[in-house]
């Protein structure tokens, strides 16, 4: 009986320690899901606050993105407002805005004196005083800069005659500029004052010819140099060559040089452009109406002008085709700089040769007998000619 007892005992023990232990379990699984969703929860909102933050950064990068964009729209409308109205409006503006970009730099500066841990506003009132000085000069610098460039741009030769009035090696007061700049020996262009009263006649047009060769050009003086070029080599195959390209400038429609022998013409158009440039077929196109132009004007035969495209360059495949199709003569033809340039002429009975920077060298032909071009001044002197003393309309 007492056996019994004990086993009854014993299983009693076993179910009230599996009921402990099941509670046990049960308790651990409640505190572990109260802790894991805790941490999923800290876990989550970390995540959301970090996703808000986005939100706000890109936000923010967004609107100042815009208003960078409605900056930059403000400034192409002002811009183009302002040229609309006229040029001159529209340098003042681009003065104006050259002056206020300065400002925000010299803003910078004044907050830094009257803000750093021992202010000195004194020094910077007087930063401030001198720096809107400066603006005002710079503003006034950069419209001058923009209008003598455009003087430039449409009276290319102010290139040549820059460092002569700048130099003040001509005295223009109480004179007729426009005679004066027309009569001036222009070998004062390249020599100094002590060269022109010491050298002499012979040795001042040589060393000018030499420093007019050696000079850095601009691409328009490269661009008439490769004209001129271009007529020599017509000029000693006996044709009458018209340089229309360096007297008329922009209006010359695209007729570099019209070259006539007789009954023949060509409109020859020049491209002096850099070997790795490539010529397109507007180009092409541009020459070919201007020749069919020149054609109908003068009610010459159809076929009777030809079209010939002088380059330094190469002609991409569709400007050959079509050069091909429409009969446009290409050559390939490189500068060569050192070619005898010297124009000896007759007229009236007077040997007289020109150097390439006199004013009426363009005008002046070299086709008559007698009449050639010198390398050299020694050359053109020792057969009887004279550098012209006063120019002449030929």
């Amino acid at each position: 009986m007492v056996g019994v007892f004990i086993l009854v005992g014993i299983f009693a023990i076993c179910i009230i320690g599996v009921k402990i232990s099941q509670a046990i379990e049960d308790s651990v699984n409640n505190r572990a899901k109260i802790l894991s969703d805790s941490i999923f929860k800290n876990r989550q909102n970390e995540l959301a606050a970090i996703i808000d933050k986005k939100k706000v950064e890109v936000l923010k990068e967004i609107q100042e993105r815009l208003k960078k964009l409605e900056i930059k729209e403000k400034y192409v409308t002002d811009i183009k407002s302002s040229f609309e109205k006229s040029f001159v409006t529209g340098r003042q503006w681009l003065a104006q805005f050259v002056g206020e970009a300065d400002k925000v730099l010299d803003e910078q500066l004044i907050n830094y004196l009257t803000t750093k841990n021992h202010p000195a506003y004194s020094a910077a009132e007087i930063v401030k005083e001198a720096k809107a000085e400066k603006r005002d000069a710079l503003k006034q610098a950069k419209f001058l800069q923009y209008q003598i460039n455009t003087y430039k741009e449409y009276f290319p030769f102010l290139d040549e005659y820059e460092e002569l009035i700048l130099d003040e090696k001509i005295d223009f007061s109480g004179a007729n500029t426009e005679k004066t700049l027309e009569e001036v020996d222009r070998t004062v262009l390249f020599l100094s004052k002590e060269e022109f009263e010491k050298l002499s006649t012979k040795e001042k047009n040589q060393l000018a010819l030499d420093r007019y060769l050696e000079k850095h050009k601009e691409k328009w003086e490269i661009g008439r140099f490769y004209e001129r070029y271009l007529g020599f080599r017509y000029e000693i195959d006996k044709w009458d060559v018209k340089y229309i390209g360096a007297i008329k400038g922009f209006e010359d429609m695209g007729r570099d040089l019209i070259c006539q022998k007789d009954k023949k013409v060509h409109i020859v158009q020049a491209k002096c452009w850099a070997a790795e440039k490539t010529i397109h077929e507007k180009h092409i196109f541009q020459l070919y109406g201007t020749t069919l132009s020149y054609e109908l004007e003068n009610k010459l035969p159809p076929g009777s002008v030809s079209a010939v495209f002088a380059t330094t360059a190469k002609l991409s495949s569709i400007a050959s085709e079509v050069a091909q199709r429409l009969g446009v003569i290409v050559k390939q033809i490189p500068l060569e700089t050192k070619y005898a340039m010297i124009k000896c002429n007759l007229n009236q009975g007077n040997k007289i040769y020109h150097l390439p920077f006199d004013q009426q060298y363009d005008r002046v032909k070299v086709q008559s007998d007698g009449e050639f071009y010198a390398k050299t001044v020694e050359e053109a002197e020792k057969k009887g000619f004279r550098r012209a003393k006063k120019y002449f309309s030929i």
